[in-house]
């Protein structure tokens, strides 16, 4: 088939389908047509909304698990762990992004509405390491263990929970 077709989906879908990106270069159609093709083998675990969190299986780094509010589920790593935060504290806090996108450098933001404002300068970080975490925000997702955690720990803060507590991250 040549042609192309418009489909409706929900933010949840569109979250999993984002979630599961492996480059800005891949298109929505190829990132559904490999979650296709893992199939059934996948499983994922239903998020709070009833949507699964399905990240992509790359880079592999342990057995990490992100506890929400209570509510455990799997991550293939740190960086899938770290967005999966996010965006439940997005959910429960909704100008979340817009407030870290205040926090950085000049060099480098933890969130913004475009990559090249993200890594100002730097645009083979942004093409490598930008995520767009919901539609038309990004965060910088090459970060070790503890700048995630400082970076949680403060997202938390501005949400109105405690890093630790209503959000952990466990293993890796």
């Amino acid at each position: 088939m040549t042609g192309t077709a418009e489909i409706a989906v929900s933010l949840a879908t569109f979250k999993v389908i984002e979630a599961a990106r492996l480059s800005f270069g891949e298109s929505h159609d190829e990132i559904i047509r490999r979650i296709f093709a893992r199939g059934a083998s996948h499983k994922g675990q239903p998020s709070r909304d009833g949507a699964r969190y399905a990240p992509p299986l790359k880079r592999r780094r342990g057995n990490v698990r992100i506890v929400l509010f209570g509510r455990e589920q799997p991550a293939p790593n740190l960086k899938y762990a770290y967005i999966a935060a996010l965006q439940s504290l997005v959910r429960h806090k909704p100008a979340l992004l817009e407030l870290l996108s205040l926090e950085g450098t000049s060099r480098r933001r933890w969130a913004a509405r475009t990559t090249e404002a993200l890594f100002p300068g730097s645009p083979h970080l942004a093409r490598d390491h930008a995520f767009e975490v919901l539609a038309d925000w990004f965060i910088d997702t090459n970060l070790s263990r503890a700048q995630i955690e400082a970076r949680l720990t403060l997202a938390c803060k501005i949400a109105g929970y405690k890093f630790g507590e209503d959000v952990r991250i466990l293993g890796a």
